[in-house]
């Protein structure tokens, strides 16, 4: 009997392990579900603003190209001048110079220019106009018309007659000499006659072409109205 039970208590055992060996492992417990990631609203940079660009700084002109380049040029009868002042362009005018010498100007009325370089009737004008009218005024002088200027040549040369100088051109006696072509053969280059009139009156300048040519004499002027004579040598 005690063998019979023992036995019976041996096959409870042994059925009970396959039991126990095939019960499957307990199942992980599923993981919760990640939260779905909220997408974040990146809002737009704002736009850069250009930099501020500097305004051109605007100079009002102070008459343009009013004023002469040639400043030393001496005014003459017959040259037509051209006159204006900053910010007064009621008192912008042109005139010629009359046979006296002088020109009729706004304000000022008759004016004395003839035999004045540009440069010094600036400043006459300038003064006329500050004395009375105008406070530090800026004059700007031009020559728009240049008289007929023109001197002759004659004698000993190859090409005599009237050459004209251009604008505000100076030449002296040589290079009047030279655009007439130049000595002839039997010039007396040592003895130059230039007649000019000067305060109504004609005078006789005596001139050694030679001596100039050597820089042993002073260069003479040509001046308009000059009438040249270029000696003939006698041997």
């Amino acid at each position: 009997m005690r063998r019979q039970f023992y036995r019976l208590c041996g096959l409870a055992v042994l059925a009970a392990a396959p039991a126990a060996a095939q019960e499957p492992p307990a199942a992980p417990a599923p993981a919760a579900p990640a939260a779905a990631a909220t997408p974040v609203a990146v809002a737009p940079a704002p736009p850069v603003a250009p930099a501020p660009v500097a305004a051109p700084v605007v100079r009002e002109s102070a008459g343009g190209a009013l004023s002469s380049g040639e400043s030393d040029y001496v005014l003459v009868v017959g040259d037509v001048v051209q006159l204006n002042i900053f910010r007064e362009p009621d008192l912008a005018t042109q005139a010629t110079i009359a046979r006296d010498g002088t020109v009729q100007l706004p304000l000022i009325r008759e004016v004395q220019l003839a035999g004045l370089s540009i440069r010094e009737a600036r400043e006459l004008l300038r003064g006329l106009y500050d004395t009375k009218f105008l406070v530090d005024p800026q004059i700007f002088l031009n020559v728009v018309k240049y008289a007929q200027r023109k001197f002759t040549i004659m004698g000993q040369v190859a090409r005599p007659g009237s050459y004209e100088l251009q604008g505000g051109e100076r030449i002296d006696l040589l290079e009047a000499i030279g655009l007439a072509g130049g000595f002839t053969r039997i010039a007396n280059r040592g003895r130059v006659i230039v007649q000019r009139r000067e305060a109504g009156e004609v005078t006789a300048i005596k001139a050694n072409a030679k001596r100039m040519a050597d820089g042993k004499e002073a260069p003479l002027e040509v001046q308009p109205g000059d009438v040249i004579t270029v000696s003939e040598s006698w041997f």
